[in-house]
């Protein structure tokens, strides 16, 4: 199979074919980051409505619409455009010892609606106030400067 000299079937010589699969790997390489990495350059509007659970009374007194996001300790493009303070859902079981939806009268749901315009939008995730975003992801965090409330994402909406 390899001869004196090197060569596979005394045709190709094994440091060219090794050459040559480094190259082709290469091309390869360049082409797939390329579409991988194929964000958008034009900026698009997101909102996202997300639902902060069963929080303490008076933290949302911490929260107002125009509050800016932070991430990695700076400010972040994404606002409070929308606030509103509920009791919260609960469930818990009856004397029969079925579960039972009502209201806490103690504990809130903040439903907030956060909006920016960026460019951080590819065919596969959305990044906004430095976290990947996704409806139903229940571990987004509303960081603001007095507030950091767990939260999960009810809805998104990218305008171009």
């Amino acid at each position: 199979m390899i001869d004196e000299k090197g060569r596979i079937f005394g045709k190709v010589s094994i440091v060219d074919l090794a050459i040559l699969l480094i190259i082709v790997a290469l091309v390869f390489a360049y082409l797939y980051h390329d579409r991988a990495a194929d964000v958008s350059s034009e900026a698009k509007t997101i909102q996202v409505k997300v639902v902060c659970p069963n929080v303490y009374p008076g933290v949302e007194d911490n929260l107002q619409v125009g509050d800016t996001l932070v991430a990695s300790g700076a400010l972040t493009a994404v606002k409070i455009t929308e606030m509103k303070v509920e009791q919260a859902n609960w469930v818990a079981p009856d004397d029969a010892g079925e579960m039972v939806l009502s209201k806490n009268p103690f504990r809130k749901d903040i439903f907030l609606t956060l909006e920016t315009t960026t460019s951080q939008v590819s065919p596969a995730e959305i990044t906004f106030a430095g976290q990947k975003v996704r409806a139903g992801k229940e571990d987004f965090f509303v960081n603001t400067q007095k507030v950091t409330l767990e939260s999960t994402v009810i809805s998104i909406v990218v305008e171009p």
